[in-house]
């Protein structure tokens, strides 16, 4: 285990958490790793924590930005630094922390399988300050698939898209970047390009990511109209992507995940805001694309039946859903 993983974490306004994200990293296992802090002017103390943790550690390297620029351009100057012919690229959120086995379960994982990256289990948590982890069991369930297959699992989209909890082999972010465009969702604008080039995932269920489940996250935050169009338009950017390089079975689950997006977005107006105009926008889109996942044969009938009744009555999906949380116990 002596190939260099470099770590990219873009920190802004993390001074309350960055101690326990870099405890957790510096005390793996695994010891080549590199330590990329992109500090993105935070309005805190931040910097002078990653100027702490710099003197503390020689391979915690610091990229001090002189403009704020959002976690998208952050992430790309971390890749800057990252030589993608030689070892390993990891993303870290600055308010999350890892299992002491992170890299060396991940490491192991992937090359085990021959994979291009392997990907863990994440665990939520409510905690600000210690560091708690699930107890570790034997049954991790893991398997492999292609990067297209992959794409292919809309049971699996919404945590694939997440650009960490992952070991990407460095070739794979060679020639691509985070698109600053977007303030809301830019690694599911970008991670299933990555994806795309993959011959392997190797995946497990092992718990070894913790997540910090913030309400005042990005995309936890209250709705805005930036938000709502900027998860639209990345779904759209899948649709171009797959369909300029005649991928049809992964440009008919693209238009699936995208008529999602149009329906959550039409939830989350009718909630939160109320726009009526700002609904039959978005609901127009939905009725004129809605026949693409009907059409789908590989959706189970009951999934394509739901989008012909939300076409008629799109309010009923938010009963659908209410009641689903009801039978999971939630």
């Amino acid at each position: 285990m002596n190939e260099l993983i470099s770590i990219i974490i873009p920190v802004y306004n993390a001074e309350s958490f960055l101690d326990r994200c870099l405890e957790s990293i510096v005390n793996q296992e695994y010891k080549n790793l590199r330590i990329i802090l992109v500090e993105d002017c935070s309005k805190d103390n931040s910097r002078k924590v990653c100027e702490k943790w710099v003197a503390k550690d020689d391979r915690i390297e610091l990229v001090a930005l002189d403009k704020n620029g959002g976690a998208a351009n952050a992430r790309n100057r971390g890749l800057e630094k990252v030589n993608f012919d030689d070892g390993f690229v990891a993303f870290v959120d600055a308010d999350d922390y890892l299992h002491p086995t992170y890299f060396t379960y991940l490491y192991e994982l992937l090359k085990e399988n021959n994979a291009d990256f392997s990907w863990c289990g994440v665990h939520n948590t409510f905690e600000k300050v210690k560091m708690e982890f699930d107890p570790l069991t034997d049954a991790d369930n893991v398997y492999s698939l292609t990067g297209k297959e992959l794409l292919l699992r809309e049971d699996l989209r919404v945590m694939y898209l997440m650009v960490w909890g992952k070991l990407f082999k460095g070739f794979l972010w060679k020639d691509i970047r985070f698109d600053t465009k977007y303030s809301y969702y830019e690694d599911g604008g970008t991670t299933f390009k990555v994806i795309y080039q993959a011959n392997k995932v190797a995946i497990s269920q092992r718990k070894l990511y913790n997540y910090y489940y913030s309400e005042n996250s990005a995309t936890r935050s209250e709705v805005n109209t930036t938000k709502l169009f900027d998860g639209i338009e990345t779904e759209l950017d899948k649709i171009k992507f797959y369909g300029e390089r005649n991928e049809q079975a992964l440009l008919d689950m693209a238009y699936v995940a995208y008529l999602n997006t149009l329906l959550k977005c039409c939830r989350e107006i009718d909630s939160s805001f109320g726009d009526k105009e700002l609904y039959k926008k978005i609901f127009k889109d939905y009725k004129a694309n809605y026949m693409k996942a009907v059409k789908n044969k590989s959706l189970p009938t009951s999934q394509r039946v739901k989008y012909i009744v939300y076409r008629f009555a799109p309010h009923i999906q938010q009963h659908y859903i209410n009641l689903k949380m009801r039978v999971k116990g939630y």
